[in-house]
């Protein structure tokens, strides 16, 4: 049985992804000894995002449609959850979803 050939990326495609990476802000990762709060305010920001791409929407439009600045969106896609409380990740959750519910286990 043969091997699948690999190939590594040319240098100039490894050098226009490192660019593109060292513009962005890094995500927040959730350490495994975390208290139940920040691992709901984790998953509050984990379901925003997924609505995010689920809608197809950028920053902006989310900010516009959930009415907060997008300085705010770019925190909350980045699971920055110090920055928040549990009910304010709540509130913007529910203007997406008025229908929402959350279970707490």
């Amino acid at each position: 049985m043969a091997k699948a050939k690999t190939t590594f990326p040319a240098d100039e495609e490894l050098k226009t992804m490192r660019k593109k990476l060292s513009r962005g802000r890094a995500s927040y990762i959730l350490p495994p000894d975390s208290s139940s709060v920040d691992r709901a305010k984790y998953e509050v920001c984990r379901q925003i995002l997924l609505y995010m791409h689920a809608k197809g929407l950028n920053q902006r439009e989310l900010a516009a449609k959930m009415g907060t600045p997008e300085t705010r969106i770019s925190e909350l896609v980045h699971y920055h959850i110090w920055k928040f409380t549990l009910d304010r990740l709540m509130g913007y959750l529910e203007k997406l979803n008025p229908r929402i519910s959350f279970k707490v286990a």
